[in-house]
């Protein structure tokens, strides 16, 4: 028997529709009875949730347009494979649940691999924000993850509304600094409570609160898959390059100044680190921009961390 896609939502809805109605009224008690008894328990500050919070302290019942976008949202993701497919995603159907202006997303392999960051954003100012942003050491991105990683990997979320709560101190000047505004964050993590993968969501349309929180729990493991797959396919299906060796865009002699670039060396300095003068610096440094499509020194290190070039 076959159904249509609109069938087979109708009756998605309906089955989560009626799960919920059923369980709403004995969750209601529960909470009220939890309440009376703690009232510390109260769960209206979304900002700082605990570990294991979702199941035992606080209930969220989705509205049928949520799980409407919800399953859109998981729908589309199946069908990513390249980099435009998952820009279209990020910035059409995860804004209904999650409404942001620049993504970034950060996927960990291990085994010695070289981390991959990608962004996604509909604006140019990020673009010259990005290679700050993700600076290894003392970048927002990396901190935010050390943060959601001490916190118990539980979803991160920054908000001007509450700016007494502790990770929002934190970070509150890199927010104000960079124009971010708010940002949400989770990620995932393998059984042996390594990092994975991370995605940063930053300057937020709206005041962020529980339900983000519910909906990155709710989007990450098909966040993860659809950022894997996109990388797998752009890694290994691209036309002439070797299976398992992505092509060598730039020599090593450009990869070794490209390092001192990111340190913050000047060309004098670079010179005199490689026992040559800073003209042929300079040459290098302009065939590494036009090798990576990009403008400036910044923009050359963080598409070369992008690309898994060993920085």
């Amino acid at each position: 028997m076959v159904f249509s896609a609109h069938s087979t939502f109708m009756k998605l809805t309906q089955y989560l529709h009626g799960f919920v109605m059923l369980t709403s009224e004995n969750t209601r008690l529960t909470e009220i009875k939890k309440k009376q008894c703690n009232p510390a328990l109260h769960t209206g500050n979304a900002y700082n949730i605990k570990p294991g919070m979702r199941d035992t302290e606080r209930f969220i019942a989705l509205t049928e347009r949520e799980m409407e976008y919800l399953f859109r949202i998981i729908d589309s993701s199946t069908s990513i494979t390249q980099r435009h497919q998952f820009f279209l995603w990020a910035q059409g159907d995860v804004q209904s649940l999650l409404p942001h202006v620049a993504l970034v997303c950060i996927l960990d392999e291990g085994s010695g691999e070289s981390i991959s960051i990608e962004k996604f954003s509909r604006t140019q100012s990020f673009e010259a924000q990005f290679a700050d942003l993700c600076r290894p050491e003392g970048g927002i991105i990396f901190r935010l993850m050390s943060a959601w990683s001490v916190g118990k990997n539980q979803p991160l979320l920054l908000c001007p509304g509450k700016p007494h709560t502790t990770v929002f101190r934190h970070f509150a000047t890199d927010l104000k600094r960079d124009n971010l505004e708010r940002i949400a964050a989770h990620g995932m993590y393998d059984a042996n409570g390594r990092t994975s993968s991370f995605f940063a969501f930053t300057q937020f349309s709206a005041a962020l609160n529980e339900r983000h929180a519910y909906f990155l729990e709710l989007l990450m493991p098909h966040m993860h898959m659809a950022l894997v797959r996109m990388l797998f396919h752009e890694r290994y299906r691209k036309e002439g390059a070797v299976a398992g060796k992505p092509r060598k865009i730039i020599t090593d002699r450009e990869t070794e100044i490209l390092r001192y670039v990111q340190s913050g060396k000047n060309n004098h300095e670079i010179g005199h680190l490689l026992n040559i003068s800073p003209l042929t610096v300079k040459n290098h440094i302009q065939k590494i921009l036009r090798k990576l499509d990009v403008n400036n020194r910044a923009h050359a290190v963080a598409k070369a961390m992008a690309l898994k070039i060993t920085l």
